[in-house]
């Protein structure tokens, strides 16, 4: 567990709606080691984000209900937390880019009041001053290649631009130390020379000071420059996890494929293919395999069973019943994706 920053077991997250409880995530498993970069990737609604924040606790209980499993952050069960332990997994162990930067910054105070209040409360700079606690925010702002810092810590949120307030999240999260960076969709709102300054600013945070990485992408593009491993989710199930050269070398889950076919061909060929359907009902989501209903290998078991999790060839796992004796296999709730 020394190299194992955080470890996700048999977890399943419920929403409690009008209509009952919404099955947004369903006994999946996952892992990050230390200094690894690690690509979550799925179409939207496909429970990711909400994995993400469950992890560092910031959904309303209320409504939410976690059936079963755990979450060890650093050895440490999160989902036992008492409120100062979760304030420090927070302040020191782990911070998270949010993919709405207007619902992430406070509108009524300055970057600088928020910045600011994030290093103080995070204990980690307990004898700074006030200049060097500015100093610390100023360097974070150039960090994500922002000019003229003095303007930005002066001005509110509504008075920078959306891509600046996607960069100000950045900075927000990388302005203290952390064992743990969760980007969700960080560059979505940034045009694409800073979207590859910024993705080698994270990969050079993880290389040269030993922090890890979760990668919230739809595009296989950026999990292939960036990432170690990817997993792939669907339906909020793990249905395919391995090293990324594998993953490109062969996809092979029928939804992973079918995620290939969706990159556009700057070399010609027609459109993308695309995937037939939508992500399922989670208040009545399918019995078996949740992509049987767009799969187009479906068998009259996958309407019935959950696939089991099957290792194709090392560290490569697969849960589909084309890897598998349909007799025979059995759903798999435990162990490691």
């Amino acid at each position: 567990m020394a190299d194992t920053v955080l470890k996700i077991e048999d977890l399943s997250i419920w929403y409690k709606t009008y209509r009952g409880m919404s099955k947004v995530v369903d006994h999946i498993n996952m892992e990050v080691k230390r200094r690894e970069k690690v690509g979550l990737v799925g179409e939207s609604g496909c429970g990711k984000t909400t994995t993400m924040k469950t992890i560092l606790r910031v959904i309303d209980e209320d409504i939410i209900h976690i059936p079963n499993g755990k979450i060890l952050f650093n050895g440490q069960e999160v989902l036992k937390m008492n409120k100062n332990q979760l304030l420090q997994l927070r302040r020191q162990g782990a911070s998270m880019i949010s993919q709405s930067p207007m619902s992430a910054l406070n509108p009524v105070f300055t970057i600088g009041q928020q910045l600011l209040d994030i290093i103080r409360y995070s204990g980690q700079y307990p004898k700074a001053s006030k200049k060097e606690q500015l100093e610390i925010a100023k360097e974070a702002i150039t960090s994500v290649m922002l000019s003229d810092p003095d303007r930005i810590l002066n001005s509110y949120p509504h008075q920078l631009s959306g891509g600046m307030r996607q960069r100000i999240c950045i900075a927000s999260s990388l302005v203290t130390p952390r064992d743990l960076l969760i980007a969700d969709e960080p560059c979505t709102a940034l045009d694409v020379t800073i979207q590859d300054q910024i993705h080698r600013m994270l990969r050079e945070l993880v290389e040269e000071k030993g922090r890890s990485l979760i990668m919230i992408t739809h595009s296989l593009g950026v999990a292939r420059e960036l990432v170690d491993r990817i997993y792939i989710m669907y339906g909020g199930n793990i249905v395919e996890s391995c090293r990324t050269e594998d993953l490109f070398r062969a996809p092979s889950h029928p939804y992973t494929a079918g995620l290939m076919a969706c990159v556009p061909r700057l070399s010609g060929g027609g459109l993308s293919a695309g995937i037939y359907g939508y992500v399922p009902d989670y208040v009545n989501p399918p019995e078996g395999c949740r992509f049987c209903p767009r799969c187009k290998d479906a068998k009259e078991i996958c309407k019935k069973k959950r696939p089991p999790r099957v290792e194709i060839e090392p560290e490569h796992f697969v849960r589909c019943f084309k890897y598998a004796d349909a007799a025979d296999g059995e759903p798999e709730e435990g162990g490691a994706e």
